[in-house]
């Protein structure tokens, strides 16, 4: 998301409004895109080689301690501000929420998927009450969301990367999981894969609600 901000603000098209960045997690995680470089994809590249800094927002304010983050209720408006989700069923946007969903200046922009059942698919559905924190809470502000920002590999990157434990060759049988389990995403998404991951030459399994399995 930083660096989308940062590419919008070279072009000119969004004011540049102080960003906070709060998110401890996030921060240690582009301390290793900055000792890495070599990992860049060619734009990334460029922009790095130039002098540019892609990762980092002109006017970022780095909230690593809670009390900084609690103080961003209190900071002058309009300011945007980047917080772990979790679905918005923990992390640190969860002690912004309060405030800013009775807020009808406010935007909550969600740019990652939202689980069935969590406060963060509600929110996308329409509802107009939350309960945050135990309150339930008016929702006035305006939800958006914006898709293709998901860190997840997607399908064909999960079975290539299955591909380089079931191909046949020396070792290979040593090397093949006995059995793989589908315990993320959708029961939809579950069973599209499931027979993509089986023609691979691996058995499967989709466990259900409180099912027990012994791994020996």
């Amino acid at each position: 998301m930083v660096y989308a901000l940062d590419r919008l603000i070279d072009e000119g098209r969004i004011p540049l409004l102080p960003l906070y960045l709060d998110s401890p997690m996030g921060s240690k995680a582009t301390e290793v895109y900055r000792r890495h470089p070599e990992y860049y994809d060619d734009e990334a590249r460029k922009l790095f080689d130039a002098g540019e800094t892609p990762i980092d927002y002109p006017k970022q304010i780095v909230t690593n301690d809670v009390r900084d983050s609690q103080a961003i209720e209190r900071a002058a408006r309009p300011y945007m501000i980047v917080a772990s989700n979790g679905m918005l069923t923990g992390g640190r946007v969860i002690g912004h929420l309060r405030t800013l969903l009775e807020d009808p200046r406010a935007v909550l922009l969600f740019v990652g998927y939202q689980g069935v059942g969590t406060l963060g698919a509600h929110l996308q559905g329409g509802a107009r009450t939350a309960k945050v924190e135990g309150n339930v809470v008016d929702v006035r502000c305006q939800v958006r969301s914006i898709s293709g920002f998901s860190a997840h590999a997607d399908e064909p990157q999960i079975l290539a990367w299955l591909r380089n434990f079931a191909d046949v060759g020396p070792g290979a049988e040593r090397r093949a999981p006995r059995r793989v389990f589908l315990v993320h995403g959708e029961p939809d998404a579950q069973a599209a894969i499931e027979p993509k991951i089986q023609a691979l030459g691996l058995q499967t399994t989709i466990p259900v609600w409180r099912q027990r399995i012994t791994l020996d």
